[in-house]
């Protein structure tokens, strides 16, 4: 018996208005949240915001300039340019976000032979992304800003979505980037949480466009994986849902051989902060697994990964994949903001910083990946059917 995933021209207008009405519901929250004309109702705003950015979309389809090569690169150049401008713009001190002193005061720690974890953002509180992700970051610091990092991230994307150009349309897909305050909103405040994202998009198309590397390289495939997962633990789903269907394919050799490559670099960078009288084991208050996991629980924990586990065995093409990550990324966000508010009240999930909606962020390369894929030439992963 096949399973065969439930695709119909039905499911298909629900799937696009699904990822439409995701994109939009992250978006308007940081219109409502961060507007900074009070003048404005926010009742205006839930209205326009999506009026405007969909006019302008469908006028771009209408003049047929999506598809022209000049408006990505103009589009993208402006992103950069801009992205630049804001980073020497906005006193980093100002910002009342504090990623960038988490990756910032880790690195400088790092750099003058202390402890790099346990020592307070300028926030008060403590640095949560995993080892990598702070290597990642540790030259832009000697740079000068670990904010260029989040920028070199971003070429990264972009070139990308370039050499891509024929299997999507990147000037809608940049032309929505753009046109998001979640975005811009990550670019000013200097996070890093969208580009590590944008980096694991750019992986997962990469292996699905290139699908021979993952035959033939498996080990390389599995230590990036564990790098990858060495970030930040929300990569993990993406990873997850790809990953699953394939590895049941490999033979019980390869599949240990995975394994245990994912698991050595995975947990080998963490080595050198689990020992000591400071080490992650002994302060849980500032050990990294802890500031990922603090806002969710168990049974959403048990409950997720069954449901991940079935949809990884479901899907069996690259926009199905990327639907259901987008889908399960905003989910999970969206349980925990409801969790706080039935908790805490819903005032301090809309209007105040108990609940960090930026999360939001990190499903929306996949959304706007399934509306701009261009089907005819899909890449259908036929080599990730299971036959029960």
């Amino acid at each position: 018996m096949q399973m065969k995933y439930p695709s119909s021209e039905m499911t298909d207008r629900l799937q696009i208005s699904i990822a439409w009405g995701v994109y939009f519901f992250v978006n308007i929250i940081f219109c409502v949240k961060y507007n900074p004309f009070e003048i404005i109702h926010p009742f205006y705003l839930i209205i326009g915001y999506p009026l405007i950015v969909f006019g302008i979309y469908k006028a771009t389809v209408s003049i047929r300039i999506q598809q022209k090569n000049y408006f990505f690169l103009l589009l993208a150049g402006s992103i950069l340019i801009f992205a630049l401008f804001l980073l020497h713009y906005i006193d980093r001190w100002s910002v009342h976000v504090d990623r960038w002193s988490a990756l910032a005061f880790w690195s400088e720690n790092l750099k003058n032979g202390r402890f790099p974890y346990g020592t307070p953002t300028h926030l008060n509180t403590y640095a949560s992304p995993f080892p990598i992700w702070q290597l990642f970051h540790f030259p832009f610091y000697l740079l000068g800003d670990t904010a260029y990092g989040e920028w070199v991230c971003l070429l990264i994307f972009f070139a990308a979505l370039f050499r891509w150009r024929t299997k999507m349309n990147i000037g809608g897909f940049i032309l929505l980037l753009a046109l998001s305050p979640g975005f811009w909103w990550e670019i000013a405040v200097r996070s890093d949480l969208l580009c590590n994202m944008l980096l694991l998009f750019v992986f997962l198309t990469a292996l699905f466009y290139y699908s021979a590397f993952l035959d033939k390289r498996k080990i390389v495939v599995a230590a990036m994986v564990g790098l990858f997962l060495c970030t930040k633990l929300l990569v993990a789903i993406p990873l997850f849902l790809f990953l699953l269907p394939q590895f049941l394919k490999f033979t019980l050799k390869e599949k240990i051989g995975f394994a245990l490559v994912v698991v050595i670099c995975f947990v080998t960078p963490f080595l050198p902060f689990v020992f000591g009288e400071r080490s992650i084991l002994n302060h849980w208050e500032y050990n990294p697994f802890y500031q990922q996991t603090r806002q969710g629980n168990a049974l959403l924990i048990a409950a997720g990964g069954i449901l991940i586990t079935s949809a990884a065995l479901i899907w069996r093409k690259m926009r199905d994949l990327y639907f259901l990550a987008g889908l399960f990324l905003f989910a999970l966000i969206l349980m925990v903001g409801i969790r706080i508010g039935l908790k805490n009240g819903w005032t301090s999930v809309l209007f105040e910083d108990e609940f960090d909606k930026s999360y939001f962020n990190v499903c929306i390369p996949f959304f706007l990946f399934f509306i701009h894929d261009i089907r005819k030439k899909t890449f259908d992963n036929s080599m990730y059917h299971i036959d029960y």
